[in-house]
Formats: structure tokens, C-alpha cells, sequence
């Protein structure tokens, strides 16, 4: 019973102990009952709120009341010893929730000490009971979960009684844990979690996992989402160690969580907390695997623990696509949706060029033309971004291609008479059919006409396509002289933009103001050796940690092994002053510990760094670089120090123009500077150099004027030809008696064919056929993209000569 007290007066008795009588307990519970009200730890939660105390006409007695709230809601769940069990306490903390807010709290506090008074007490006697509240009495908390940004999404019953709340309603006690969350204040609380699984091993992981996780980021909704519902993500498939989780598990809860998720966000908007949380734990049950057996759970090509974390690896689960590795060994997959993930242990594979790319089949209409570019992709030997490239050019291609065609079927000129087919004279071909002349010519001009894209672009997109229907052109019939139609347009190669002397100095300081940690230092070692050295960005950023092979005695140079950014795919070595192998040697030295803890296959490069979001993850640092290079070029502009826009490409311009002004001064030749740029002189002269002083260039290069004629495409009949002097190789004659460019200093690839003298005829077409077969190799095989556009030009000459000669072959026929 209840004996008076400063606490309690006769009413508050009197009121207590009516409700205590219309409640069934046993006498044993109801004689614990009256022993806790009278503890001063009970009391005390009521006499630490002023609210509670009040006694008036309007509200009547608000202590008497309150305590009697709470032995009806505890009345309803225990009545016996044995009903002090985890699943009461949920229950009873989710019955206050009924209850305006001021009053939740005094009562979870009560609860707490109402169960936790068991311990010290003597008329409990129930070992179990005292047993289970010893055991796991520091998860009853007298808070509750507080659910942030709740109005951005929706709930369900379920989500209330098991996610957002420590108190779920379907747990067991042992499916319980607690853990130290932090609030990003600095204060340190307890969360209760539900991890719904009776598998021991499961649990066993998700707490080791729990532990290693940020505390800032562990309470939130979608880390309880992944954590309570981690057996149910799995639909059934068995987890009992660690070789039992592998793609198809990763896919399967991706897309439980996705759908899940979905529910609850509004439309359009992405969660990609799953997929993040996801990641990270493959992450680490990969890590422990190789913690405890010494290699890698994750080794795949299609699933490993670099591949998981790129930005298309959850695009391609939710949309289908299927991880493709370019090999052209074999068939092509069936499937309409590629992941095509670079291979870097694949020889020859620069890490500039390792570049992971989606590609969609699906939006090519037209079945047969898509598995034509299928066929293409497959075979294409080209940089990973490059084939990219030429995926995505060639796809409006073939489907405006596929609409022509069935445009010219609908409206189809054929009349048959008795019979007999009859073309429409005012079109000419009268076949119907995919890559008709009418189509090539009409997309040509649509191409070169288009005002919106740069004439750059413009080119791209007609070699891509020159070249695509070079492969197709047997299979539909398509006539070499409609290929050759295809031909770039004129561009003004103005070179390249050299950063100035001062501009540099500017540069360079304001780099080593942000060196702040050895990455940043890092970066300035790459700034350094591509404006300093031949290496352009990307070699640069593909050294291997292998790289310097040697350093003479004297200790002035060194010579390194690098893998030039081209298709050759072989290493090739140059010699470095011995400066630029030291910054090689410290930047191997500040990405030491890295290599040191990582099995990456980017492991063998020297710049590297740490993944920001996945702590023990291997990156590139190219982004990084450019990151830091713009914003060292935006703070210059800012202040006006500079008027350039600068781009790390200036580097490389930089360099040749600091080599080729050792030209102008006489301190080098040019044949030297072949070797020191790594470019042939012309392509140098073309691509890279500032031409502003133009007279200074000529006065070096050539000592002459250069001649800017248009070239003459003098195809005439063979009797003309056979007896003048041949010419260039065979190509042709020349019709002058004496050499009227006897002394002009030109190239001897242009000299002749670029002469108004020139001559030749229909019948050495297969000599221009075998020069651009030749050249169109070379092309491929050119070491840079100024290379590229040289045989660009010559392909274009020739090809000049040979579409001429094609369309009087025509006319002949």
C-alpha cells in the first residue's frame, strides 16, 4: 500500500490506489507497483517538472492523473513477473506516443525506472526477469528516435513501429544494438538498432560493419532502412559466409532497397543512400575476406571493389546493362546495354585512356543497324574515349539513315509498268535502299550547314562516320566515291596558346601557395614536369612507379620508361635532367603509404591519392589537377594579375614554344627540336605553336614565304601524261619543262601535288588509293593528335585528286 508522505497526501492515495484496484494485476505486481511509486528516483521525475505538480479547479489534480496514465498503459502489458520481457517495453513506449509531446518523456523516464527497479528490489523474484534486465537493461532509454526531414517523404506503420524508433515492435531483444552516435556537435548519444535477422552470422557483420561507420551518418533513416532490412534486401538467398555474397547478392538488394526507398521520396527525386551504403559494405566484407585468408572475396573483371564504386556500376544494375570488356575476341554480347569498363591490365592501356563509358543499343531503331554498330564497337581499336565517341556520333547517323529510308519507301518514285521498273529521272538511282546516295549526300550537307556546332565538332563527327561506313560499305552496296564525299572541312589551325613568361611565374607561385598537404604538393610535382618536360598531362600522370631506369654516373640526367598516350601501346624511354627525376622520386615517396596499403591495379601509377568518399579506395588525380589548376587561374583572374584563361593544355604549348624560341635564337636546330618536342617540326609549326609573329616562324622554319595557293586537281587523258617527267612518286607528271619550285623550302609530301604544274590521270587512281590506304594507317598509328591532322591533310589531297578521278570514271561509264 501507499503511505502517506511529503509526496503524497490522502487524495493522491485514495486516487492511486482506485485505479491500481480496477486493474487485474496479480498481488505480487501490485505490491511492486506501490513500493516503486514511493522510491525518491520515481518521485523525483515528477518533482523535476512544475507542470505536473498542479493542483486547480480546471485541471484538477495533474500529478494524481499523470501517475495514474501510466499504471493503465503499464496495466495493459504487465499484469505477472514474466510480462517484463523487451517486447512489453516497446509496446508500452509506443503506447505514449497517443500522448501530446510534454508528457512522453516523464513517462519513458518512468518506464526506464520502473523496469530497472526490478534489480534492487525483493518482491520480484523471477531470476529470468532480473536476469534479462541485467543483462540488457542499458537499451532501455529514456529517449526516442527523432525523425529529420520527415516531411519530405511519407511513412507506413511499419516504418514507425521498426525504423524510427528504438523500440521496434517486432524485434527480440537479442536482434537489438546499441551504438555511440555523434550529433556534428561534438555530443555523443545512444541509439538503439534493430538488425532483423536470426542469422548469427549476419548479425555478427552488420555490428562489426556498424562500428567502422561514420557515427555522424549512422542514425539516419536510411542507415536504419539498411541495416534493419539487410536480410530482407537478400529475398531469400542464403548468407552463411562470406563467399556467399557476390554480384547477383549486390544486385538483388540494390534493387529491394531501391524499390523500397522509392516508396517513401517524392517522384524525382534520386536516393542513392542505398547504393552508397551498399558499396561501402561490399567494400569492407571484402576487406575482412582479405584479412582473413589473404586475397581479394571481389576479383572479378565485372564485380571488384574499384568497379562497384564507379558512377555508371549503379546505372548499369538498375538499367540493365551488362559489363563489356573490349577484347574483338570472339562474338559481341547479345545484349542491347553495355557497361564498357576499361581494362587497364590489358597491354598498352594508358591510365589517361582508362575511361568507363555507357552505351545504349537500344537507341538505334532500326535492329539490323544496330547490330551492324555493334559489330563496329566490337572491333574498333581506339582509345576507350574515342570509341565512345564514335558510338555516340554514329547513332543519329543511323537512325535519321533508317528515317530517310523509310520516308523514300513511303513516298517511293518506283512506277512499275507490265513489270518493268522505271526510276524517277529527277532522282537518279531508282534503288531504295539504307545509305542511298540521295541519304549520304543530304546528311553531308546537313552536317557542314549546321551553325551551332564549331567546325572542329563538325570534322569529328565526318571522320567518324567516313570511317564507320568504310566498314559497312560491302555489306549495303555504298559506292567509295559517296565515302569520299565525307571529307572535313576547312579549319584555321591557329595553334596552340603558350602561357607567357610572366603569366608562368604567376602561375607557379600562386600553385605553391595552396600546397598544403603532400597531395597538393603532389599536384605541383605533375604542373611542374608537363611544363617543363615532353610529358604531356596525361604521360605525365601515368608514370609508373617503376618508371626511371637509370641515372648516369655524373648524376646531371636520367632516363625513364613511360607509355605514351597512343594506340602503339608501347613503353618508350626518354632522358630527363636530373631535377625532374628527383620530383619523380618525391612524388613516388608521397603516394608510398598508399601503394602500400592498396592491391589496386592503379596502385602501379605514381599519382594517386585516397578516395574522398570511400576512405581505402585508389584514385586518379586528374580531376583533381584540373580542380586545382582552374581554381589557381580563377584567384589570377579574379585580381586581374592575368587576362588569359588558361587550361592545363597550355602547359603542353608552354613547353614547345619555350623550345621552338631555342630555335629562333640559334641555340638548337630543327631537327633537334623533333626530338625534344616529340613532334615532327611541320606538325609543331601547325598544331601547337602561337602564330601571332609569324615572321619569326618563317624566317626560322623556312627562310621563305609559304605558298597558300588552292591545289589544282589536274586530272587529264593518259596520252598527256605518258611522256611528261613522273612525278612524286609515280603520281603523276609534271608539264613544266624546268621545276618552278625548284626553290621553294616545301614539304616534299605536298610539293608536286600542290603545283599548278602537276598532272595526272584516271588510270594511276590505284596509286592514289594505296597513298590514302597508307596515310589512313599512319593516321591511327600517329602519335598525337597534331600527327593525326597532318596525314588529315594529306589524305585530303590525295583524296582530292582520287574524287575527281572517280567522277570522270563516272562520266565515262
Amino acid at each position: 500500500m501507499i503511505l502517506p508522505s511529503d509526496f503524497y497526501d490522502e487524495k493522491d492515495i485514495i486516487s492511486i490506489t482506485k485505479e491500481l484496484d480496477s486493474i487485474e494485476f496479480d498481488k505480487l505486481i501490485k505490491s511492486y507497483i506501490c513500493e516503486w511509486l514511493q522510491t525518491k528516483k520515481m518521485q523525483n521525475i515528477i518533482l523535476e517538472r512544475p507542470s505536473l505538480l498542479v493542483r486547480n479547479k480546471k485541471k484538477g489534480n495533474v500529478k494524481a492523473q499523470f501517475i495514474n496514465r501510466f499504471i493503465r498503459t503499464i496495466g495493459k502489458f504487465i499484469r505477472r513477473q514474466d510480462h517484463f520481457t523487451w517486447e512489453n517495453y516497446c509496446k508500452i513506449i509506443r503506447e505514449f506516443l497517443k500522448l501530446t509531446l510534454g508528457y512522453r518523456s516523464p513517462l519513458r523516464l518512468m518506464t526506464r525506472n520502473f523496469y530497472l527497479h526490478v534489480l534492487s528490489s525483493k518482491i520480484i523474484t523471477d531470476t529470468e526477469v532480473k536476469n534479462f534486465i541485467k543483462q540488457y537493461g542499458y537499451l532501455l532509454l529514456h529517449t526516442e528516435y527523432a525523425t529529420k526531414n520527415a516531411g519530405s517523404r511519407k511513412t507506413t506503420l511499419f516504418i514507425e513501429q521498426n525504423i524510427t524508433t528504438y523500440f521496434p515492435l517486432d524485434s527480440m531483444v537479442e536482434q537489438i544494438i546499441q551504438m555511440e552516435c555523434d550529433t556534428g556537435l561534438g555530443k555523443i548519444y545512444h541509439a538503439n538498432f534493430f538488425i532483423r535477422t536470426q542469422n548469427e552470422f549476419l548479425y555478427k557483420i552488420i555490428v562489426n560493419f556498424m562500428e567502422i561507420h561514420n557515427r555522424k551518418k549512422l542514425n539516419t533513416f536510411e542507415t536504419r532502412i539498411f541495416i534493419t532490412l539487410f536480410e530482407d534486401s537478400l529475398k531469400g538467398l542464403q548468407i552463411n559466409s562470406f563467399k556467399d555474397f557476390n554480384k547477383e547478392t549486390f544486385k538483388t538488394q540494390l534493387l529491394y532497397y531501391n524499390a523500397f526507398l522509392h516508396e517513401f521520396y517524392p517522384k524525382g527525386r534520386k536516393n542513392n543512400f542505398s547504393y552508397n551504403l551498399l558499396v561501402k559494405f561490399y567494400r569492407y566484407i571484402d576487406d575482412m575476406y582479405m584479412e582473413e585468408f589473404g586475397h581479394r572475396l571481389f576479383n572479378s573483371f565485372s564485380f571488384n571493389r574499384d568497379i562497384i564504386t564507379h558512377m555508371y556500376y549503379q546505372k548499369s544494375v538498375e538499367e540493365g546493362y551488362e559489363i563489356v570488356n573490349l577484347n574483338s575476341i570472339g562474338d559481341y554480347p547479345n545484349t542491347d546495354k553495355w557497361f564498357i569498363v576499361a581494362d587497364t591490365k590489358k597491354q598498352g592501356t594508358h591510365i589517361a585512356n582508362a575511361k568507363n563509358t555507357l552505351m545504349n543499343f537500344e537507341l538505334i531503331r532500326n535492329l539490323e543497324l544496330r547490330e551492324d554498330l555493334k559489330g563496329f564497337i566490337w572491333k574498333l581499336e581506339a582509345s576507350y574515349g574515342r570509341i565512345y565517341v564514335y558510338f555516340s556520333n554514329i547513332i543519329d547517323f543511323l537512325n535519321e539513315a533508317d528515317s530517310y529510308f523509310k520516308k523514300e519507301l513511303e513516298v517511293s518514285p518506283m512506277r512499275t509498268i507490265s513489270g518493268t521498273t522505271v526510276p524517277n529521272q529527277l532522282l537518279g538511282s531508282s534503288e531504295v535502299k539504307l545509305f542511298s546516295n540521295r541519304f549520304l549526300t543530304y546528311y553531308y550537307d546537313c552536317l557542314i550547314d549546321n551553325e551551332e556546332w564549331s567546325a572542329n565538332y563538325i570534322n569529328s563527327r565526318i571522320k567518324n562516320i567516313r570511317f564507320f561506313l568504310d566498314q559497312i560499305k560491302h555489306k549495303y552496296g555504298i559506292p567509295s566515291i559517296m565515302i569520299e564525299l565525307f571529307r572535313k572541312i576547312d579549319v584555321d589551325y591557329k595553334g596552340g596558346t603558350p602561357i607567357l613568361a610572366e603569366d608562368f611565374i604567376k602561375i607557379s607561385t600562386e600553385f605553391r601557395k595552396r600546397i598544403h598537404t603532400e597531395e597538393d604538393e603532389l599536384l605541383f610535382i605533375a604542373f611542374q614536369l608537363t611544363a617543363e618536360t615532353k610529358l604531356r598531362l596525361g604521360e605525365t600522370l601515368g608514370l609508373e612507379r617503376d618508371c626511371i631506369c637509370s641515372i648516369d654516373k655524373n648524376g646531371r640526367f636520367g632516363t625513364i620508361r613511360y607509355l605514351k598516350k597512343t594506340l602503339e601501346r608501347e613503353y618508350i624511354h626518354e632522358v630527363l635532367m636530373i631535377e625532374h627525376i628527383r620530383l619523380i622520386q618525391r612524388a613516388i615517396n608521397i603516394t608510398q603509404k598508399i601503394y602500400e596499403q592498396t592491391d589496386s591495379d592503379l596502385g602501379k601509377y605514381i599519382f594517386i591519392g585516397a578516395g574522398s568518399f570511400y576512405g581505402n579506395k585508389v584514385v586518379k588525380i586528374r580531376t583533381r589537377f584540373r580542380v586545382m589548376f582552374s581554381e589557381v587561374i580563377d584567384e589570377l583572374l579574379l585580381t586581374k594579375k592575368i587576362k588569359v584563361r588558361y587550361t592545363p593544355i597550355n602547359l603542353r604549348h608552354t613547353y614547345i614554344e619555350k623550345a621552338w624560341q631555342n630555335v629562333e635564337d640559334g641555340l638548337i636546330s630543327t631537327l633537334e627540336i623533333g626530338v625534344i618536342t616529340g613532334n615532327s617540326a611541320g606538325v609543331a609549326y601547325k598544331h601547337y605553336r602561337n602564330r601571332n609573329n609569324t615572321q619569326r616562324y618563317v624566317e626560322a622554319l623556312y627562310g621563305v614565304s609559304i605558298f597558300d595557293d588552292d591545289l589544282s586537281k589536274q586530272v587529264v587523258d593518259k596520252e598527256t601524261v605518258e611522256h611528261l617527267a613522273p612525278v612524286q612518286g609515280g603520281a603523276g607528271g609534271c608539264s613544266s619543262e624546268t621545276c618552278i619550285k625548284m626553290e621553294v623550302d616545301e614539304d616534299s609530301f605536298y610539293k608536286c601535288l600542290t603545283c599548278p604544274k602537276f598532272v595526272t590521270t584516271t588510270e594511276r587512281s590505284s596509286f592514289f588509293e594505296k597513298k590514302m590506304d597508307e596515310y589512313k594507317d599512319k593516321k591511327e598509328m600517329a602519335t598525337s593528335n597534331a600527327e593525326k591532322q597532318f596525314y588529315t591533310g594529306l589524305m585530303e589531297l590525295y583524296g582530292g585528286y582520287l574524287a575527281e578521278m572517280y567522277s570522270q570514271m563516272e562520266v565515262e561509264k
